[in-house]
C-alpha cells in the first residue's frame, strides 16, 4: 500500500469545535471503516488536531503514519498523538478483520485546571496529579506502546466509552478519573522501557537532527524548527541533544556552517562575503568573529594558508 505524505499546507486540522460537545473538553469514539465515527471523513487521511489523542487498537491491523515515520498498528497497541502532529492510520480494505480503534481526545485542562493553557502531552507530567509519581518524565508525541494486553488499557478505554455514551450523573468526573488512571498506567509502562531502547531512540533523534542540519545549514533555523522535525517539545529536545552529544544544537550548527565555509574557501574563488551568506551567516562581522574563534584564523588567512599548502 502506497502512503503519500501531503505538503504541510495541505494537511487539514480538526479543532476542538469539530468534535467536543459544548462545555466539554473530552471525547471518545470507536473509529474505523465499520463504525459511524464523528470524523469519518478523516479516516485514512493525514490530518492534525488542536488536542491530544490517545488511540487504542481494538481489532485488525494498519500502518500508522506520524510525521514522516510509519509504525505497524495491531490489536492491543496504544498510540499517543500530540497537538499539531500530522498523522493517519492506513489499512487494507480487503482484510478479513476490520481495523477499529478507540480514539480518546482531550485537552490537558480536562485533567488539571492549572493546565488550561497547555496543549501538549508532555505538559501533563508537570501537573500536580503526576509529577510526584513520575518526576522528570518526558514523552514524545509519537509514543507507541505495543503488545499491551486488552485488560490493561482496553478495559479503561471501554469504561470511558460507556460513560461518554450514556452520560449518567457524574459521567465527566468518572471519565476524568479513568483518564488519570490510564495516564498513570502509560507512565508506568514507559518507565519499564529498557535503557538500550531509550538510548537507541535518543541516538535516532540526534541522527535525524544532524542529517537535517547538514542539509539545511544555509537556512535560518530556530530551536522550535529543529524540535518540530523530531516531534518533541523545544525544551526536552534541547536537553536531550546536549546530553547525547555533549554540546548544544546552536554550537553544532555553528560548527557545520564553519566546516562548509572552509570547504568553499579552499575549493572555490567565491568572495568571502558570499561564502558567509551561502553558509547561513547573514552578519559578516559575526561570521568573521565565529570563524576565527573556531579555526584560529580569519577566513582570508585560512584560504591563503590552505592554498599555499596545496602548491
Amino acid at each position: 500500500m502506497e502512503i503519500r505524505i501531503p505538503k504541510e499546507e495541505d494537511v487539514p486540522v480538526i479543532t476542538e469545535q469539530d468534535v467536543f460537545r459544548p462545555g466539554e473538553n473530552v471525547f471518545i469514539q470507536a473509529s474505523g471503516k465499520e463504525t459511524s465515527s464523528k470524523c469519518k471523513e478523516f479516516l485514512g487521511v493525514v490530518h492534525k488536531h488542536t488536542f491530544i489523542e490517545l488511540v487504542y487498537v481494538i481489532s485488525g491491523h494498519a500502518t500508522h503514519l506520524v510525521g514522516e515515520r510509519t509504525y505497524p498498528a495491531t490489536k492491543g497497541d496504544l498510540f499517543i498523538i500530540n497537538y499539531d502532529t500530522p498523522h493517519a492510520f492506513f489499512w487494507d480494505e480487503n482484510d478479513s478483520e476490520p481495523f477499529i480503534s478507540y480514539d480518546l481526545l482531550f485537552t490537558p485542562g480536562f485533567l488539571d485546571t492549572s493546565l488550561l493553557d497547555s496543549v501538549r502531552f508532555e505538559s501533563i507530567n508537570s501537573s500536580f496529579l503526576f509529577y510526584s509519581l513520575f518526576p522528570g518524565t518526558q514523552t514524545g508525541p509519537d509514543v507507541h506502546i505495543s503488545g499491551s494486553s486488552y485488560n490493561s488499557f482496553g478495559d479503561l478505554f471501554n469504561k470511558i466509552y460507556q460513560e461518554f455514551t450514556y452520560r449518567e450523573n457524574g459521567y465527566l468526573d468518572l471519565i476524568r478519573a479513568y483518564v488519570v488512571e490510564l495516564i498513570i498506567k502509560i507512565f508506568r509502562k514507559m518507565s519499564t522501557v529498557s535503557r538500550p531502547e531509550v538510548f537507541n531512540r535518543q541516538a535516532q533523534i540526534v541522527d535525524i537532527t544532524l542529517d537535517y542540519l547538514r542539509q539545511n545549514y544555509h537556512k535560518q533555523l530556530s530551536l522550535d524548527d529543529l524540535a518540530a522535525q523530531v516531534f518533541l517539545s523545544k525544551d526536552y529536545f534541547a536537553r536531550l541533544f546536549r546530553e547525547t552529544t555533549g554540546m548544544p544544537v546552536s554550537a553544532l550548527l555553528q560548527q557545520i556552517r564553519i566546516d562548509e565555509a572552509c570547504k568553499h574557501l579552499v575549493n572555490t574563488d567565491t568572495k568571502i562575503e558570499d561564502i558567509a551568506d551561502i553558509c547561513g551567516f547573514h552578519d559578516i562581522q559575526y561570521f568573521y568573529r565565529i570563524f576565527k574563534k573556531v579555526t584560529g584564523m580569519t577566513p582570508r588567512q585560512y584560504r591563503f594558508a590552505n592554498a599555499k599548502g596545496d602548491e
